[in-house]
């Protein structure tokens, strides 16, 4: 029944396609079809020519409309004398004696001026549709009927407008025409076009220059120059005619500048593009009209078309060539020589095959439906088809079919069985006389089958790990992994019918162990490396605890040796003064017990005591004053004890503390404050101050101003952002750019083997950072001496306080 149905459709398909075929034939045939002349002023291989007879034939459509277009081509690039145009007028009326034309189209001016001066003798008041005008005037049409069409004009002005744009750096613009009679009318039309542009840009034209002499210009031409191709046919020099095709590629290979044309048989090699005169744009207007007035409209109502013919074309290799953006173009431009996709080069053909692959689709569907009534041979083809894709003979294991019940009955084995348990596939069937089941290992046997139930009651698919016992005895760890078939045999229907493959994970199993074993080992030797790494860097932290304290107690000593040094002198001069003035009264008790003691001899010694005991108070004063300076420093430094003091003074003191290490020496430390800071006072650490302005001179003294005399320590005291700042600088030798990246790290010195631990800066460091709650930047260049701003709060903060 269906299918006399299916045979009913295609038969009723079969005729109504006739009909759509044959029944506008039939309607055709009752109407006379319709003849056009298409008169072209040139041979018909011409490209111009070709592109205006494809556009007539694609606008009007010939055997669609029931047309008959007759094409003659006047060749007049070969001749074109009076004589050869009667003749031609002879043989057209011979040629066509009998046909009535409904219309005539011409190409170019000679066709133009062969039909305004012959159509009226040969075909009167035939319209006449013109197209490729060069230099058309209306007075042309003044003694002629039933005349319109579309004029040649070209396009300079937009041109050159667009050559401007795409190329702003352009200076001249060289225009070229040949000598002949179009030549001379478009290089007026260009010249008239082009006024007003000359503040923007230089226009030169070529005068009857051979070909070969004018290629060697272009070539010769300056980069800020545009060459404007307009109409060159022959050479001035050798008469030679030259192709509308081939002129261009002469004229412009290879051209280091920018070339524009107006035409577009032009568009060759060499040549970029512009606002063109298209053979096939002015065939279509041609064309367009002629359909309106064989449609009806009087051809004495349809204006002649001056413009719109023309087309904006370029060359896509120029515009890469010449970095023209495509956006940059006006809109509607048509792009020649683009690289062809490989869906627009066989698009014909990538149809067929879409198509064939639809037909073979809908021939694949009917197969599928006819073998849907086909279960028998659907079921036996895949159990065949099954078997040979999941069970390969040559993979790492063993692909089976079984009967998952007591006895697990194996149906089908692979050759991997070979190699897994050293049996062959034969004997492992259920007639082979080894049971499967019995190459596990009893501990895993059971294990293994509650294993795979349980996974099957939630999934069609299991993976269980076990262990065989191969025929040799030597026991194998094994992965299988496998799922449920639902479409079981009928011998088997009552029992789980599975598929599945087994792997040899034994090499897997040992490395894994291996693994595990190295794992632990390398725990217990990161702990142990641990442990030693705590304990080096707990000892470290002490021996650097202790080269501080030790660099704390050196610095101390020389304190005191200094100040013992500075002391020694006002204490000598009280101790000479005092001594002097016994003796004196000793003399003078002399004289007195003597009776010799006279007023003069009292006055001297009152004036000679007066002068020692002023000279023994004012330096025992000073003695005291450092003394109770060095009291104070000391016990600063030997103390982290936070209070409340003026820098400024205590920074002096320090100084004075610090003086006997340079005393001797040319070398001079200065102090002062900016602005108010010689009385701010500071809640800090003295202690680290002092040890800091320490290791700062004796890094200046020992390093700074080593092998040089006068050298200088300034130290400004001043405030930055609620801040205390200290600028310390010295005029010494300076460092180098490693030196100054490594001056705070630990160990660090100049000096090594030679006294030097390498601790100072990285403790002045560690001391501002961690005590102070501040931070030190150290600048300093080769022979530009050093420079350590240390920023610091002027109150700790509380938790700092705490």
């Amino acid at each position: 029944m269906k299918r006399c149905q299916l045979s009913v459709y295609l038969f009723l398909l079969g005729v109504i396609w006739t009909a759509s075929v044959m029944l506008p034939s039939s309607l055709y045939a009752q109407n006379e079809p319709r003849h056009i002349l298409l008169l072209n002023s040139y041979h018909q291989r011409m490209k111009w020519v070709e592109n205006i007879t494809r556009a007539v034939i694609d606008v009007l459509e010939p055997e669609k409309n029931n047309l008959v277009i007759h094409i003659e081509n006047m060749d007049t690039k070969m001749v074109f004398s009076r004589e050869y145009f009667l003749t031609y007028k002879k043989l057209l009326a011979e040629r066509y004696k009998g046909i009535s034309f409904s219309i005539i189209i011409s190409s170019d001016n000679y066709a133009f001026d062969f039909l305004r001066f012959h159509r009226d003798d040969l075909w009167p008041n035939i319209p006449v549709v013109f197209c490729g005008v060069a230099d058309f005037k209306p007075y042309m049409l003044e003694d002629v009927s039933f005349f319109t069409g579309i004029e040649e004009r070209p396009s300079p002005r937009t041109t050159v407008e667009l050559m401007l744009r795409n190329h702003p750096n352009i200076k001249k613009i060289f225009v070229i025409n040949d000598y002949l009679k179009t030549g001379e009318s478009w290089r007026r039309y260009i010249i008239k076009e082009l006024m007003g542009l000359e503040g923007r840009v230089d226009i030169e034209h070529n005068v009857e220059e051979p070909i070969g002499r004018l290629r060697q210009k272009l070539l010769s031409l300056e980069k800020d120059t545009a060459v404007l191709l307009g109409v060159y046919f022959r050479d001035s020099e050798k008469q030679q005619f030259f192709t509308f095709e081939k002129v261009g590629e002469l004229l412009t290979a290879d051209t280091p500048v920018p070339v524009y044309c107006l035409l577009a048989f032009n568009l060759r090699k060499g040549v970029i593009g512009g606002d063109v005169i298209s053979g096939y744009y002015q065939g279509e207007a041609a064309a367009k009209m002629a359909k309106r007035i064989l449609a009806g409209t009087n051809v004495n109502s349809i204006p002649i078309a001056r413009t719109g013919a023309n087309k904006f074309m370029f060359r896509y290799p120029e515009l890469q060539r010449w970095n023209i953006a495509e956006d940059s173009l006006p809109e509607g431009s048509i792009i020649l020589d683009r690289p062809v996709t490989f869906f627009e080069l066989y698009r014909k053909y990538i149809i067929i095959v879409g198509v064939l692959i639809f037909v073979l689709f809908i021939i694949v569907l009917l197969q599928m439906i006819d073998i849907a009534r086909r279960r028998v041979v659907e079921k036996a083809l895949r159990k065949s088809r099954r078997q040979f894709s999941v069970l390969l003979k040559n993979m790492p294991g063993m692909a089976y079919r079984s009967v998952f019940g007591s006895n697990w009955l194996m149906r089908f084995v692979s050759d991997g069985s070979k190699e897994l348990v050293e049996y062959s596939p034969e004997e492992l069937l259920e007639d082979g006389g080894v049971s499967f089941s019995s190459l596990i290992v009893s501990d895993d046997r059971e294990k293994a089958r509650k294993t795979i139930n349980k996974q099957l009651e939630h999934s069609d698919s299991f993976t269980v790990e076990y262990r065989l016992r191969s025929s040799t005895g030597e026991v194998r760890h094994v992965l299988e992994r496998g799922r449920y078939v639902e479409e079981v045999e009928e011998e088997a229907e009552e029992e789980a019918v599975l598929e599945g493959f087994i792997t040899d994970i034994t090499d897997l199993k040992n490395t894994q162990a291996e693994l595990a074993a190295l794992n632990q080992e390398l725990e217990e030797r990161v702990q142990q490396r641990t442990a030693e790494l705590e304990m080096s860097l707990t000892n470290l932290r002490n021996a650097q605890q202790q080269l501080v304290e030790a660099e704390k107690l050196a610095s101390l000593g020389g304190l005191v040796a200094g100040v013992a040094h500075e002391i020694n002198t006002p204490l000598g001069i009280g101790l000479t003064s005092t001594t002097y003035l016994q003796e004196r009264l000793a003399k003078l008790e002399e004289e007195y017990k003597a009776g010799s003691f006279k007023r003069s001899t009292l006055e001297q010694f009152i004036q000679v005591a007066d002068e020692g005991l002023v000279a023994a108070v004012t330096n025992l004063r000073r003695a005291a004053s450092l003394v109770q300076s060095f009291k104070q420093v000391a016990v600063d430094q030997t103390s982290e004890v936070l209070r409340e003091f003026e820098l400024y003074s205590y920074l002096g003191e320090v100084l004075t503390s610090l003086r006997p290490r340079w005393k001797r020496s040319s070398h001079s430390v200065e102090l002062r404050a900016e602005g108010d800071t010689e009385r701010t006072i500071v809640k800090t650490y003295p202690g680290v101050i002092m040890q800091i302005m320490s290791n700062l001179i004796s890094n200046s003294l020992v390093h700074g101003f080593e092998e040089m005399e006068n050298g200088v320590v300034e130290i400004v005291l001043k405030r930055t952002n609620g801040n205390i700042c200290i600028d310390y600088r010295d005029n010494g030798k300076g460092m180098t750019p490693e030196q100054r990246q490594r001056v705070f790290e630990p160990f660090f010195t100049t000096k090594m083997g030679s006294g030097g631990s390498g601790l100072g800066m990285h403790i002045v460091w560690n001391l501002i950072k961690h005590k102070l709650n501040g931070v030190i930047e150290c600048q300093s260049e080769p022979g530009q001496g050093a420079r350590f701003i240390i920023t610091f709060p002027i109150s700790p903060k509380p938790e700092t306080e705490s």
